[in-house]
């Protein structure tokens, strides 16, 4: 009888509860897309790490293009009527991201150790899993709060990297950087899509923040590689000529990048006039069931063969073992971003 009277009641989610059902779901896709990407960004780094890019830059250049042109069109068809085609678009802008960052370590001359490799993604990965395990295990209006505090975490992570970058020029610091802008746009799609689960897709917000990172990243390697192009000129006033051309031809591809995103971010805002067919569900993944206060509390309440004490007794029991989980949460994440990096860097 005990047995059956905690078994989660999803049938009977309403209100309040069906909306951190579908929150906590939202979060749960997004840790495991952030942690997704960041694989993704390291498999790349490492394939591209076994044979040197050399001078066919210009095909990768094309495959970039194609990815996210595909992208694109897809975001713009097909994913109008189905939403799960979101997760395509995010798969394929995390390809271009990926072959983004080798033709950036290969243009900047940097060599990344298999070992510094693996490290650069703990960090990022480990303070994405900590900010989602406290915000399903957070209730009312410290949910919220968990994830500004991720997101500034993230961005910091990002700000110190990219520093530590311009002190000790490694790759390792370059990989740690995009790997926490990952997480922090994966964190931005959380945000956007919690303050209405039940209308706003975290698809389509794990798809828009796949673009951002995307052009973020390809700017920056095409940036770096119009760089190298100038500085193996023959004179300085051919490099005066060349950088003029390529401070213009760098304006239109960033206007035409923020026209991509602005046109993006239009169409999420006209979702009335082109409706997607939706694959809401009212549940959410059964091992975070008993972690969220709302629904625990919720079904402890619902247990009419125990009496008031013994339903006190079991949210006492229930708010220990939280504390401690989110306790020993907090420890582990700390533990692993402290050894990331101080193996990353030797």
């Amino acid at each position: 009888m005990r047995k059956m009277a905690t078994e989660p009641y999803t049938a009977e989610l309403q209100g309040e509860e069906r909306v951190t059902a579908e929150q906590n779901r939202g979060a749960v896709l997004t840790l495991w897309m952030g942690i997704g990407s960041i694989l993704c960004l390291l498999l790349s780094c490492f394939l591209g790490s076994l044979r040197s890019i050399g001078s066919r830059y210009a095909v990768q250049i094309g495959i970039m293009a194609f990815l996210l042109i595909a992208s694109v069109l897809l975001y713009l068809f097909p994913s109008k009527r189905d939403e799960r085609w979101y997760l395509v678009c995010s798969l394929l802008n995390h390809s271009g991201i990926g072959l983004a960052a080798v033709v950036l370590l290969n243009v900047l001359e940097l060599s990344l150790p298999i070992k510094s490799l693996i490290m650069s993604g703990f960090p990022p990965a480990a303070v994405l899993f900590g900010v989602v395990m406290f915000y399903i295990s957070a209730d009312g209006e410290k949910r919220k709060q968990y994830l500004y505090y991720g997101l500034a975490g993230l961005g910091l992570l990002c700000a110190v990297s990219v520093g530590m970058y311009f002190k000790e020029e490694t790759a390792f610091w370059i990989c740690t950087a995009i790997c926490s802008l990952l997480g922090c746009t994966s964190l931005a799609a959380l945000v956007w899509s919690s303050i209405d689960p039940e209308r706003k897709s975290i698809y389509q917000g794990l798809a828009v923040a796949s673009f951002s990172v995307y052009l973020l990243v390809l700017a920056a390697a095409l940036a770096a590689l119009a760089v190298a192009v100038l500085g193996s000129g023959s004179s300085s006033s051919s490099n005066r000529k060349s950088k003029s051309s390529s401070k213009s031809s760098s304006g239109s591809s960033s206007s035409s990048g923020s026209g991509l995103l602005s046109s993006l971010f239009h169409s999420s805002g006209t979702r009335s006039v082109s409706p997607v067919y939706r694959t809401r569900r009212s549940w959410f993944p059964m091992y975070l069931w008993y972690y969220t206060p709302r629904t625990r509390f919720a079904s402890i309440d619902r247990m009419e063969d125990l009496g008031y004490a013994e339903k006190e007794a079991l949210r006492t029991s229930y708010r220990n073992r939280r504390r401690i989980a989110l306790i020993v949460i907090a420890v582990i994440v700390a533990v692993v971003i402290g050894l990331a990096i101080y193996f990353g860097r030797v």
